[in-house]
């Protein structure tokens, strides 16, 4: 269940639910089930927060900055597969 809160002034339960259309849009499946977003308004500003924050890996190894596997094509899929990791 997605939780709302609002700082610092008061949003109209139109925003409200464009931002939580645009969360659900942009994270898919890999929203937590414990998720707050906090909008926090700054004059004709809203700065989106989550908490808990989420967590993005970034696929460079690639050649593509994408932040979800599932956004590669296959055959970059299969090259981050076939990828061994550093024993760094």
């Amino acid at each position: 269940m997605i939780r709302v809160t609002v700082k610092g002034g008061t949003l109209p339960q139109e925003e409200i639910d464009a931002y939580i259309y645009y969360t659900k849009k942009r994270f898919g499946t890999r929203i937590p089930n414990d998720l707050e977003i906090i909008l926090e308004v700054d004059g004709e500003y809203v700065n989106l927060c989550y908490d808990p924050p989420f967590r993005f890996e970034v696929f460079r190894g690639t050649d593509y900055l994408v932040n979800d596997a599932e956004k590669l094509n296959a055959s970059k899929f299969a090259e981050l597969q076939d990828k061994v990791p550093n024993s760094i």
